[in-house]
């Protein structure tokens, strides 16, 4: 257990950092639409399923960097990484960060369309 404390003491930023790209990631994902032709009630799942593949996925690839690479620590840090990126998704749904973040990515879209020649002021292509 002391070293699991020690872990943490030294690696929590770190862990933090990576919880966020997750919700960074996952967010770009869903303000995409990526998936949506799947029934609403089955996307979450699906999100969930994305969130802990990512945290595994995150935590094999930082554990493999700091040689610290073993069962024990994979199950630890992965289950820390996926509790930090749920509270801080929740803390990004209910609060502004949302809709700033929604148009700071609509923002960069419309630059690339811009720069494209692909102007269309409807990403939802709502008006066809």
């Amino acid at each position: 257990m002391d070293t699991l404390i020690k872990f943490f003491a030294s690696y929590g930023l770190v862990l933090t950092v990576i919880a966020i790209a997750g919700i960074i990631i996952l967010g770009v994902l869903k303000y995409c639409n990526l998936f949506k032709k799947i029934d609403e009630s089955k996307r979450h799942y699906i999100y969930l399923i994305i969130s802990v593949g990512l945290s595994v996925i995150a935590t094999v690839i930082y554990l493999a960097i700091v040689k610290q690479l073993n069962i024990e620590y994979v199950l630890t840090v992965a289950a820390a990484i996926y509790a930090l990126n749920q509270t801080f998704y929740n803390i990004f749904k209910i609060t502004p960060i949302n809709a700033l973040a929604v148009k700071i990515l609509t923002f960069i879209i419309e630059l690339f369309k811009k720069k494209s020649g692909n102007v269309e002021t409807d990403p939802d292509n709502k008006n066809d």
